[in-house]
């Protein structure tokens, strides 16, 4: 898998009602619903492959714009891909990442509050920029 992957959704139907997209999974449970306000950010952390479901984080963005800043935790360079829903992004372990919404937007991860918790290491854009890889206490 590539680092970062962002792949659009299958379009499947369209007419005057709207569209339809499909997509798929092999990952069930509980998954968690977002909802964004623009210029709100998400993230600011990378994750070391504890929790399956983070092994690597799978999210859809269903609908709005975002950006995402991301960065290998062995780079100093920060890169960053503007995403257009509907949109898979799929985000490999050890890979800094922060999504900001540049306009209102939801999306699902595909993965728990608890997988959250497990694995993500947090570090505020600003430390990870300055060289800081490891959570501060």
């Amino acid at each position: 898998m590539a680092q970062i992957d962002i792949t659009p959704l299958n379009l499947i139907g369209s007419d005057d009602r709207g569209q339809g997209y499909e997509w798929e999974t092999f990952r069930t449970g509980t998954f968690i619903l977002c909802y964004r306000n623009a210029g709100s950010s998400s993230g600011q952390h990378y994750h070391e492959g504890n929790s399956d479901y983070k092994n690597p984080e799978i999210m859809y963005l269903l609908s709005g714009k975002a950006a995402l800043h991301w960065c290998p935790i062995t780079e100093s360079e920060l890169r960053t891909e503007i995403i257009e829903a509907p949109a898979r992004v799929e985000i490999a372990i050890h890979i800094w990442h922060e999504l900001e919404a540049l306009t209102d937007c939801s999306f699902i991860e595909l993965n728990t509050l608890d997988d959250v918790k497990q694995d993500s290491v947090r570090i505020w854009r600003n430390d990870f920029l300055a060289g800081r890889r490891t959570a501060s206490l």
